[in-house]
């Protein structure tokens, strides 16, 4: 096996240069279920619409996720995890790359279907259910394990204040919002946002209802260093036969040409926290 220490790189649909707080509690939670020696860098995007409630802002947004999941296979990291719940551009990534790409959402609904036969999925977003979460739990299959789709009001300040240490309003709410999902039938609950993902495993609120929470960053981080492992071990890498076909090299670099993508691949204000480039070894 590979002996090289392992590099995640965490791309998030957001400006996460603009959000320290959410950063730094990213990396405090990969501190603690990641293996030794595996790093998790995080990475944004430059500029974002003013919210990502729509699909017509969320493609326009996907331009520059797209642009830097391809430039982080080539800084030589061995995976991506799309850290948004509603699993961007998540099939042209995987055609794109050769590094296992795993997201959010996807992650979650199969680990989740492990641990109890329905789960509830938590979104604080009026659009979002219906938009977004509904269409992945159809495409991935998983509509006789999925339970309700609870939305409920956060206010930004309240996701604030539990990033400051005062997470009172922010528990009762999502308290309230998880015994609706669990009296609708849920066994397992999902919070379908990376940041109050991290605000409950913070708090410790692994349970509601007696439902447990699954822990979706954690489970995304664990899961791409597991691929990894698997693709260094037993060669295992995604399928070129049929659906996830990958353009000749030559079309990929003319295309990007075109487009003028990677121009800025290294930019470190998008990069946040990218770590410097190394040379690839063959796994």
């Amino acid at each position: 096996m590979n002996p090289e220490p392992i590099r995640i790189a965490w791309q998030s649909s957001k400006a996460v240069h603009k959000f320290p707080a959410y950063q730094r509690a990213l990396e405090e939670h990969a501190g603690k279920v990641m293996s030794p020696g595996t790093s998790v860098s995080m990475r944004g995007v430059k500029y974002e619409p003013s919210n990502l409630d729509y699909k017509c802002f969320d493609f326009l947004n996907n331009f520059q996720l797209f642009e830097s999941v391809v430039s982080a296979e080539r800084e030589g990291y061995d995976a991506v995890a799309v850290g948004c719940f509603f699993d961007p551009i998540l099939e042209e990534l995987r055609e794109a790359v050769d590094i296992p790409v795993v997201s959010l959402a996807e992650t979650s609904m199969h680990a989740a279907c492990m641990l109890g036969r329905r789960f509830g999925i938590l979104t604080h977003g009026a659009t979002l259910g219906p938009k977004y979460v509904a269409g992945a739990i159809e495409r991935y299959g998983l509509e006789k394990h999925a339970g309700p789709l609870v939305n409920f009001d956060v206010p930004f300040e309240s996701l604030e204040a539990a990033m400051a240490g005062r997470p009172d309003e922010c528990h009762e709410l999502t308290r309230r919002a998880a015994e609706q999902a669990v009296a609708g039938g849920a066994e397992v609950i999902l919070l379908g946002c990376g940041l109050l993902n991290l605000i409950a495993m913070r708090n410790g609120w692994f349970r509601f209802a007696g439902a447990p929470v699954l822990d979706v960053t954690g489970c995304l981080l664990k899961t791409a260093e597991m691929m990894v492992t698997l693709r260094r071990v037993s060669n295992l890498e995604v399928s070129r036969v049929g659906h996830y076909a990958k353009p000749p090299r030559h079309q990929v670099d003319e295309t990007y040409a075109r487009f003028g993508l990677l121009k800025d691949a290294a930019d470190p204000v998008a990069n946040s926290s990218a770590a410097a480039p190394r040379k690839r070894n063959a796994a």
